[in-house]
């Protein structure tokens, strides 16, 4: 079993667990939630794919909460998600009210062990829900005159990413060191927007990781229009509507290297993590799970992410448990390797303003 550090004293735990025992906690969840308002904290900035996700939820879940509260969402970027995750799992009052929504990648960054800068157990953290499975594509600018995914194994691609941590940046480093793609990373965009117009200017050639959900609204401009080129796709099946780009773990040769790389890409099967911190009540947390479950039914949510081309195939806050325990218990060896190729990241340049430890 992995051992995932926490900066927790077992003192601090009880205490907080302690804590939870009050008059508050002891409200029935209509009572508690009645002119309260919810927060759903974003991890990256506004106007990508997680933000817009995250405001598709918030516009419709508070419907079926208890009580009806305000729910407003509020982005808090920094590390890919890292920040905020960390935030909401120890710092904001873990009373049911703090909603974080952090990149896919985010609860395996304790994975990494000692490299890591997460201060939380995805295991013990209460998964809300996930609106949908996801599938990432890497794709570069046409100007760079490479078709094909055996293309980068023979020239430098340089690649746009966010968090040092977060997958933007370790599944290139982890698909340069385990498969010999020569991708080199530029860190320290503030979320997919910023990625996006540095892609335009030229001032990099791509990205390693591109949420299908977020491409799709975008796709006629970029694929179609034939400015860019998708070179593989990653998760742990094809896409329907992606029949024709290959999977990366198809073109792994290496029985381990496969092995690591479904475990590395169980993330996209999370697509798009809601989590509240460890010490909510549980009776909250139940409530949470039945509004967003609810609220993945819901006509107008279903209508509107039609309209704006967000998928909808949602996975229950019980589902991503197992999936987190499950991912956790993968052979130490096979995930030291990962955690090895996670953190070795020969050629990193960080932007100015951005700091590893955000």
């Amino acid at each position: 079993m992995i051992q995932v550090r926490t900066t927790l004293a077992p003192a601090v735990l009880i205490a907080a667990s302690l804590g939870g025992i009050s008059a508050a906690s002891a409200q029935a969840p209509a009572d508690f939630y009645k002119g309260k308002t919810v927060t759903i904290y974003v991890g990256l900035s506004a106007g990508g794919g997680y933000d817009t996700n995250a405001r598709l939820v918030g516009r419709h879940i508070g419907k079926y909460i208890p009580g009806n509260p305000t729910v407003v969402v509020r982005n808090m970027p920094g590390a890919g998600g890292l920040v905020m995750t960390n935030h909401v799992a120890n710092a904001a009052p873990a009373d049911g009210t703090n909603i974080g929504a952090p990149q896919r990648g985010v609860p395996f960054e304790p994975l990494l062990g000692q490299a890591s800068k997460a201060k939380f157990d995805p295991r013990t953290l209460n998964w809300i829900g996930s609106v949908n499975s996801d599938t990432s594509v890497a794709l570069v600018h046409k100007r760079t005159g490479i078709n094909t995914w055996e293309d980068i194994k023979t020239r430098e691609t340089i690649i746009a990413g966010t968090g040092v941590g977060t997958e933007s940046v370790v599944i290139p480093y982890v698909l340069r060191n385990l498969m010999g793609m020569k991708f080199k990373l530029i860190a320290g965009f503030p979320g997919g927007n910023e990625m996006n117009l540095a892609m335009a200017r030229g001032e990099v050639d791509g990205r390693g990781t591109f949420s299908w959900t977020s491409l799709k609204p975008h796709y006629k401009e970029m694929i179609e229009s034939g400015n860019y080129k998708m070179l593989f796709q990653m998760g742990l099946r094809k896409h329907q509507e992606l029949p024709d780009v290959p999977l990366i773990v198809d073109l792994a040769q290496d029985p381990d290297t496969k092995q690591i790389l479904k475990v590395q890409f169980t993330a996209f099967e999370l697509g798009r993590p809601l989590f509240v911190a460890e010490a909510v009540p549980a009776d909250r947390v139940a409530t949470l799970r039945r509004a967003f479950d609810a609220s993945m039914k819901d006509a107008d949510l279903l209508a509107e992410a039609v309209k704006t081309d967000q998928e909808v195939n949602p996975m229950s806050g019980v589902e991503m448990t197992a999936a987190f325990k499950d991912v956790y218990a993968t052979p130490p060896r096979l995930i030291a390797k990962l955690a090895a190729a996670s953190t070795e990241k020969p050629d990193l340049t960080v932007l100015d303003g951005a700091k590893e430890s955000e």
